[in-house]
């Protein structure tokens, strides 16, 4: 069976098990396929989270980047970056596999809205993280990564997974130490 035949089969069964589970009141429970699925394509990310910040600079010269994401959106892996300057939030949204900016945004800061800035080349990076992980849970691979403050500790949160089993890891991005490591079945 032709790759493209399978993934069109596999993009349409998961159409209509959300569309099922949507009308039966939301209820979803992830199969051992979605979760090898998800996690198979994790090495088409060929760009680092410190190339999806340069873009993110390059467009926002006096912000401060507050937050990454990198998660499956559409069928391919994508950044989310936050930032702020002195009176706006940025937001910009890069293809983790060619680069390209796939939006971007920026709107009035609140009073209140006042975070730490994420210093890349003073913490481990997303592949360093990964490994730390992954060991965390003994098994399962890496496919949603967010760096970010948590109280007043950068942290990586990293959900890994295996089958049916789901571990939510946070690493300190300082240190590589595991500061939680639960597992969702």
């Amino acid at each position: 069976m032709k790759t493209t035949t399978f993934k069109k089969r596999l993009v349409n069964a998961l159409a209509v098990t959300v569309i099922t589970t949507s009308s039966l009141g939301g209820v979803f429970l992830a199969s051992p396929l979605v979760m090898t699925t998800a996690s198979a394509n994790a090495d088409t990310i060929k760009i680092t989270e410190k190339d999806a910040v340069k873009k993110f600079k390059k467009e926002f010269k006096d912000s401060r980047v507050t937050e990454i994401q990198l998660e499956k959106k559409g069928g391919s892996y994508r950044y989310e970056i936050s930032g702020m300057d002195n009176s706006k939030e940025h937001n910009m949204d890069v293809n983790a596999k060619s680069g390209k900016v796939i939006h971007k945004s920026s709107e009035k800061l609140d009073d209140d809205d006042q975070e730490s800035a994420l210093d890349l080349d003073k913490l481990i990076t997303r592949k360093q993280a990964t490994k730390v992980a992954e060991k965390a849970a003994n098994s399962g691979k890496a496919h949603n990564w967010s760096l970010s403050y948590d109280d007043g500790t950068p942290v990586w949160e990293i959900e890994v997974g295996h089958g049916h089993k789901q571990h939510d890891v946070k690493v300190n991005a300082n240190n590589k130490k595991v500061i939680s490591n639960t597992q969702d079945d």
